[in-house]
């Protein structure tokens, strides 16, 4: 038992040792280490993208979205609106809870124009080409998304922001849309109050689609590193193919139970890093892997047997 504990913490710097392993160690422990590098290696993007939420890119401005979220709320709150949602569709499986297709609302603030629309599924395309043309910001609601599209008040040619909330009504009730307005004497308070009552309605409408960009991420992210497992572990047993080549006894399956075994310590450094280089952790993985085979062939595998001591 202590031996294999020693064996895998040495594997982690150690070239030879994790050669040692992957040719003696059962196949088991290979796929183990496999699986969990993998896990490993995927953490970071995944945590990174779960812990993103829509209301932080409102911290430092709004780009005059909360005082145009304001006046459109004050008219969603009047009486000839009460009816303007309903649930349009709800068994086991959905709860659909909102219907706009009656609201059609433009404000201008600061001279840029907001357009808060509604639409049928089948609208949504060509409304989607009609708002930008007309140059704005634009919320546009369906039965089950909302689109998000806010443009610099100074530029309206930059956009700024801009989201797809896909099943968007999951966690967002009937009537919150119309209570999300506060009214008060205080323009400034109503303004904040019901800015902040929005912006817990946008954190809820992106955690739909939150959820389902991180998935999407982990599943393609997965995929490159098998790839990457794969591709490595082919590199290793064509590296040892020469003529001569001492190492030329290495069948496939022992090439790949020692890349698993290299691998174990790039993704256990991917995981650390990636938080720390949160630009570039979808790469770290398969870049410190190749490098970590690199070495392994140049250093352990050389063609004149100087390396490993292979019996």
């Amino acid at each position: 038992m202590k031996k294999n504990i020693k064996l895998f913490f040495t594997s982690l710097i150690s070239n030879n040792a994790a050669i040692d392993a992957g040719r003696k160690k059962p196949w088991y422990a290979a796929i183990i280490l496999f699986f969990i590098g993998l896990v490993l290696s995927v953490v970071p993007t995944f945590s990174l993208e779960m812990a993103k939420h829509a209301d932080k890119n409102f911290k430092t401005t709004t780009y005059s979205l909360r005082e145009a979220l304001t006046m459109f709320s004050e008219e969603l709150a009047k009486d000839e609106h009460a009816n303007d949602m309903y649930v349009i569709k709800q068994d086991k499986k959905t709860s659909t809870l909102a219907n706009y297709e009656t609201i059609n609302y433009e404000c201008q603030v600061n001279k840029a124009f907001f357009h808060f629309v509604g639409a049928t599924k089948a609208e949504v395309p060509t409304k989607l080409e009609q708002l930008k043309a007309l140059k704005g910001s634009y919320i546009v609601f369906t039965s089950d998304t909302v689109y998000f599209h806010i443009v610099d008040p100074n530029d309206i040619n930059t956009t700024k922001l801009e989201y797809t909330c896909v099943d968007a009504y999951k966690k967002v009730g009937k009537d919150d849309f119309r209570n999300a307005f506060v009214k008060s004497d205080d323009l400034q308070e109503q303004q904040n109050k019901t800015w902040e009552n929005w912006k817990g309605l946008i954190r809820k409408l992106y955690n739909q689609t939150r959820v389902r960009i991180a998935m999407n991420q982990l599943l393609v992210i997965c995929i490159v590193n098998v790839g990457i497992y794969l591709i490595m572990g082919f590199m290793v047993w064509v590296l040892t193919r020469g003529k001569n080549n001492p190492y030329r006894m290495f069948n496939v399956w022992e090439c790949y139970k020692i890349c698993f075994w290299t691998g174990f310590s790039p993704a256990l450094l991917t995981c650390g890093a990636g938080f720390l280089l949160r630009n570039f952790a979808s790469t770290i993985f398969p870049l410190l892997l190749g490098v970590r085979v690199m070495w392994l062939s140049m250093k352990s595998l050389r063609p004149d047997g100087s390396g490993y001591a292979a019996n």
